[in-house]
């Protein structure tokens, strides 16, 4: 898990590819996107996170995020999966989503947005490319939108 202590904002990106994550890292702090960045591999450690399981037990160490950044191409539980596991359980579904993913497919992009997606970003190919598209997420995240507040997420689900 990669971390970076910046301010208020917690940041979770779900990627298998540890390339990505420190691309993204990079360009959260060029486009001086202040937030504490943690990155984990897959869909299961998403929510060992979030439900704050084995390594992530400790309330310091995984604070509740306020937004995910999460790959459609992962390993095993798929993308799609996490989003509707996350949009469907009561604890998660206001904590905003933004898709960060090389797919440009059209259903893919629909299903995401049916299934509760904030926001579909197709990766960028160059670092600048992503750095511009850091700097827009930032802007309109971090300037415009208002968060919905972190409340208590380890709270069990109502049945």
């Amino acid at each position: 898990m990669n971390h970076k202590a910046f301010s208020r904002i917690v940041l979770i990106m779900v990627d298998d590819d540890e390339d990505d994550c420190l691309l993204v890292e990079a360009a959260l702090f060029e486009a001086d996107f202040k937030c504490n960045f943690y990155c984990v591999k897959d869909g299961p450690a998403v929510f060992d996170y979030l439900n704050r399981h084995g390594s992530y037990e400790d309330p310091e160490s995984s604070p509740r995020p306020d937004i995910i950044l999460l790959d459609l191409n992962l390993p095993g539980m798929s993308g799609r999966e996490v989003l509707m596991k996350l949009k469907s359980d009561e604890r998660f579904r206001s904590i905003p989503v933004i898709i960060l993913t090389s797919s440009a497919d059209d259903e893919d992009i629909s299903f995401c947005y049916d299934v509760g997606a904030n926001t579909y970003i197709v990766k960028e190919p160059s670092f600048s490319g992503l750095l511009a598209t850091t700097k827009v997420v930032k802007e309109y995240w971090l300037e415009i939108a208002t968060l919905p507040p972190r409340g208590d997420f380890t709270a069990r689900k109502r049945d």
